[in-house]
């Protein structure tokens, strides 16, 4: 373990969680198999952090709520003007003050996606090395040779994909939604699901092609260590006098080897729920809430409000989405990497 540089590592988790983590500790908490969490702790903590965030957006949502009952009066009360345009028009003002306010919102939330995701980047990257650096000494070499690279193509990949397709096609799917719903006429409906099914579809095109790969790697590399790892024990065990001896101390250097290469996958497990825990909350409770607003004011308010703030319910569930698959992508990858090179 000592030869093993969590410097870096460290150094990250400082800057994203503060000083009260320590990766070493709970990398030699993992390989004794002990307990990382309090589930009684961890639901206290999610609870405040639901209300925190609850309390943060409270004025966004009474703003929104303001507006849409002011649009709710001017088009219920359009007998009351002589010239019904007037309440048109003034609707459309009230509508252009909610876009300006969701557009806000969401540039927030995308923020909070965009941060998460660039931090599980920065962490996997300077995991990598240390964890792979315990693979090899476990004698899994093919295996932390292939999966190294993995690991790097699948953070490179993941950046593009995120950067240059999925958030802007978010992007373009709230504005449609929020351009759709300016007249009563719909004419943008159809482009709006076009861009949800991308994201959708493409979301889960990626999370097969990871689970594909580590089925049939999980099938070549960790045979090749294993015929590697026997043919050594057995060629001790042929040496006259110290055969059984150096076979032995072979099989106990490769033993603690092994459990610290999964005490290090079992703690980053662990770091990587830990950062996305609080935006993940976050985004559920931005997502919850536009859907509750959506759903108190479609009795009393336009119908293109409401389906305005469902659509934005939809794009936040949208972001939330490509967080969680990321998170699952890169979760899957320790796991499956660390079980399918184990004893």
């Amino acid at each position: 373990m000592e030869e093993i540089d969590f410097g870096e590592i460290q150094q990250l988790l400082d800057e994203i969680l503060g000083t009260g983590v320590d990766f070493r500790e709970m990398a030699g908490q993992g390989m004794k198999g002990e307990s990382f969490l309090s589930l009684k702790n961890l639901a206290v903590f999610l609870q405040d952090v639901f209300l925190e965030e609850l309390l943060a957006q409270k004025q966004l949502w009474f703003h929104i709520l303001i507006l849409a009952l002011a649009a709710a009066v001017l088009l219920h009360f359009a007998d009351v003007f002589h010239n019904r345009s007037v309440s048109h028009i003034s609707f459309c003002m009230i509508y252009m003050i909610l876009f300006l306010l969701l557009i806000v919102s969401f540039q927030n939330s995308m923020g909070i996606a965009e941060e998460v995701m660039r931090n599980m980047r920065d962490f996997m990257a300077v995991l990598a090395p240390a964890w792979f650096l315990a693979m090899t000494l476990s004698a899994c070499t093919v295996s932390a040779g292939v999966y190294y690279e993995f690991i790097l193509l699948l953070i490179s990949v993941m950046r593009w994909f995120t950067e240059v397709f999925v958030l802007p096609c978010t992007e373009i799917y709230i504005l449609l939604v929020l351009a759709n719903h300016l007249s009563k006429e719909e004419r943008l409906t159809r482009f709006a699901e076009l861009a949800e099914i991308l994201v959708e579809w493409s979301l889960k095109a990626v999370l097969a092609a990871v689970m594909g790969f580590h089925m049939v790697q999980g099938l070549i590399s960790p045979a090749a260590d294993a015929v590697r790892n026997t043919t050594l024990s057995q060629g001790l065990e042929m040496v006259p006098g110290v055969g059984d001896i150096g076979s032995s101390v072979t099989d106990v250097l490769l033993g603690s080897a092994m459990l610290i290469k999964n005490g290090v996958g079992a703690a980053a497990l662990v770091v990587l729920i830990m950062l996305c825990l609080i935006p993940l909350t976050k985004l559920a409770v931005i997502m919850c809430a536009y859907y509750v607003l959506a759903a108190v004011l479609q009795p009393v308010s336009d119908e293109r409000i409401t389906d305005c703030l469902s659509g934005m319910g939809n794009g936040v569930r949208l972001l939330l989405k490509t967080v969680f698959t990321m998170l699952v992508l890169f979760l899957l990858s320790i796991a499956l990497t660390t079980a399918l090179t184990g004893p």
